[in-house]
Order: structure tokens, then sequence, then C-alpha cells
């Protein structure tokens, strides 16, 4: 105490300036991560609620139909996106303005649609199911499109006001879902409501913050057709980044909805869907970081780069570890009281979701890292290559053993993915064109 004290009293004004400068900033980052991590737990639970509330309200089968609307329409949001989110932070819009990035985004919406045609033939859905994959689409792409805006927010540091906009898009989104549904017990009827008034809402209020701290609309117009070409360029090593593993994620599920029907589809995605607070917690508590990673990866510091990226794994493992203690001590007598013994004989499955899902969480982060260091087609190779790897481990073990063969096939891929991606990170080097020597 008394070194701390006399520092003090030796310190000049300007010291005590920086320090309290600092102590602002420190504050806001903990208030941005705060809110941006209950948001996204709080959108996130919402849709797990969802799942939850289908077969208890109908069935299992329901709720297949369901996880398999969400499973195709996370497939087709890669392509909704092109992860540019992720980019439009880490470029602050030194390249590219906010009108190139509406631009794109756009396309990239209006593409997705095109897409959800073939995919839904390809696969013979009934008129249900490809009327709740349609509508659960239009629900997340309004999502996507918002965060056209949310990205603008976090490089301004407000990433505070986007965690409150997703509670309140969860919050309405469950609710609006669930009168639905118990009311009518129509699926796609709840759907719409749920798209219209859930997602309506996340973009309403998320404009509403844009225009308060930005201080105008979101640019409608000047987008530089050259700018947009390049971006989806960009983009697209980085949406096979992401893609793979979303295909990792949702393989499992369409390959036992064939083999072993909608039941037993709803059953896995009633214990794996809970698993995804893992990743939720990581990457909303990380994303205030994503500039800082940028300005590190702009000054070529491997060296830093290498220890603060293995200080977040160190902790994503922790937490996967304090997970999985309490999934083994818990999850079973919770899924049985929610469900009664029809789900008894395969909650032991939870805790290795839980596991996979860490090391899911670990590649998804280094994804992120290895954007910020323009190796966007280095992390597309890392996340084919483990999605080749997983398909072929799918393909033998979920015929075979079922949903134990889904359970384990996937946290196999997940570990392989988490371990392929990290190396990526730690022993490539900062690509040339993403530094720039007017970084502090």
């Amino acid at each position: 105490m008394e070194i701390v004290y006399v520092s003090i009293l030796y310190m000049g004004r300007s010291d005590i300036e920086t320090l309290s400068v600092e102590r602002v900033m420190e504050a806001s980052k903990q208030k941005q991560i705060t809110y941006n991590t209950a948001g996204s737990i709080v959108s996130l639970f919402c849709q797990w609620l969802i799942l939850m509330i289908i077969p208890k309200i109908t069935d299992f089968s329901e709720a297949g139909v369901f996880a398999v609307a969400l499973s195709i329409s996370s497939i087709l949001g890669v392509f909704a996106t092109f992860w540019l989110h992720q980019y439009q932070i880490s470029d602050q819009y030194r390249k590219y303005t906010e009108s190139d990035y509406r631009a794109t985004r756009i396309l990239t919406i209006v593409m997705s649609f095109g897409l959800c045609l073939p995919v839904v033939l390809f696969f013979n859905y009934t008129l249900e199911q490809n009327l709740v994959i349609i509508l659960y689409m239009v629900y997340r792409n309004l999502l996507h499109y918002a965060h056209l805006y949310t990205a603008t927010l976090q490089i301004r540091e407000r990433l505070d006001h986007v965690g409150k906009c997703m509670i309140a898009e969860g919050i309405v989104g469950l609710v609006s879902f669930t009168v639905s549904y118990y009311a009518t017990n129509d699926l796609v009827l709840s759907v719409a409501v749920m798209a219209l008034l859930g997602g309506g809402v996340f973009l309403l209020t998320v404009v509403q913050g844009y225009r308060k701290d930005v201080g105008r609309g979101y640019p409608l117009h000047g987008a530089s057709r050259p700018a947009v070409s390049s971006l989806l360029k960009i983009g697209a090593p980085l949406m096979l980044s992401v893609l793979a593993p979303v295909l990792i994620t949702t393989l499992p599920k369409l390959i036992l909805q064939a083999t072993d029907g909608d039941e037993i589809v709803g059953i896995f995605s009633t214990l794996s869907a809970p698993t995804v607070i893992i990743p939720t917690i990581i990457t909303s508590a990380f994303a205030p970081f994503i500039v800082y990673f940028s300005n590190v990866s702009r000054k070529g510091d491997m060296p830093l780069l290498r220890k603060q990226y293995s200080k977040m794994v160190g902790l994503t493992l922790l937490l996967g570890v304090g997970f999985y203690v309490l999934s083994r001590l818990a999850a079973g007598n919770v899924f049985e009281f929610i469900y009664g013994n029809e789900i008894a004989p395969y909650v032991g499955y939870f805790a290795v979701l839980i596991a996979g899902i860490t090391f899911y969480s670990v590649g998804i982060w280094g994804i992120t890292v290895l954007i910020t260091k323009e190796q966007g087609r280095a992390a597309a190779i890392a996340s084919v290559l483990s999605l080749a790897i997983g398909f072929v481990i799918f393909l033998i073990a979920i015929p075979k053993f079922g949903i134990g063969g889904a359970t384990y096939g996937l946290t196999a891929a997940y570990g392989i993915f988490g371990i392929i991606i990290s190396l990526f990170v730690l022993l490539l080097p900062v690509s040339k064109t993403s530094r720039s020597p007017d970084i502090d």
C-alpha cells in the first residue's frame, strides 16, 4: 500500500489524467463485455427454450422439424453474410466504406434466398418443413442486415447497446413464438410471428442506437462496384472458413434424420442445443478485443499475438472443464425432470457434447484472429480440411451407432477443427497486406 501511495504522490497531473483515461477505457471494455455477453446468451438461450417448448406442447418430431430448419438456415446464413462482419470490424472502414458493406450484404442476402430452393429440393422436405426453413431464414436475415449497424457500433465501442438489443430480440422472439404456438399448434405461423416481431425489434433498436451514436442514418448511396466485387473476393475464403464448421455442426443432424427419423434428431438437437452457451460466451466476451488483435496484426507483432491468443485458448478450455463437470453432476436430472423417461437413455451424451463444443469455440475464435491477420485463405484451408475429416467420421459412425455415433463423431470433428485452426494461428505469420506503419 505504501508503494502505491508514494507513486501516486509523485505523479504529475498528466500522469493522473492518463491513469483516469485508462480506468475509463477499462470500465468501458468491461461494460461492453458484460452487455454483449448477456445479450448473446439471452438470444441463444431463448432459441434453445423454443426447442424445449415444442416437444412439451406437441412432440419431439415437431422439434426435429424446427431443428432441421435451424440447421439449414445456419448453412445458408453463412452465404448471407460471407462472414464479412468480422472483417468489417477489423477493417474499421480504412479500405471500404459503410456503403460498400451495405451493398455487399444486400447482395449476399439475396444469394442466400436463391440457394434455399435447390437445398430444400435436394433434401425433398415436406411443405411444412420448407415453409419453416424459409420463414426462419427471413428471421435470421433480418438479424444479418441489422449487424451492418452493430459493426459500426462495435468499432465505436458501443457493444453494450448491441447487447441490450439482443436481449430485447431474444425475449420478444421467444414470447411471440410461444404464445402463437401454444394458441395454434401451428409451427409455420409461429415462426412467421417470431420472424416479424423478434427480427423487427432487433433491427429497429439497433438502427435507433446507430442514429444516436453516429448521428445519421446508414448511408444508402455511394457504394463502389469494384469495392463490392473486392469484398466478395475477400469474403469467399472467409465464408468457406466458417461454412465448414457450420457444416460440421449440422451434418450429424441431417444424416441422423435420414437414418433414424425426426424423433431421434429432435432428441439429439434438444441435447446439443444448450451447448451453444460456451461458444456464445466466448465469442461475446472476446468480441471487444477484435479491434485490439487487428492493431497487433498491423504492427506485425507475432509474439504478442501468440501470447494473447494462447491466454484466450486457456480461458476457453478452463471454462469448458467447468461446464463439463457441471453437466456430469446435474444435466441428467434436469433433462429427465423436463422430458421424463423418454430422454433418459440419452442424457449421458450431453457431457460429451460439452467437451466437443469447447474445442469448437477455440476454432471459431481462432478463425477471427486469422481474419485480423488477413489470413482468410489459410482459415478456409484449415476449416475445409477439418470438415473433410469430420465428414468421413460421420459417414462411418452415424449409420452404425446412431445418436451415439453422432455424439462422439461430432466431438471428434470439433476437436480436430480446434487443433488445426489453433496451429494455423500460432504458426502462420501476419500477412504483409494487414500491416500498417501508422498504427501506434
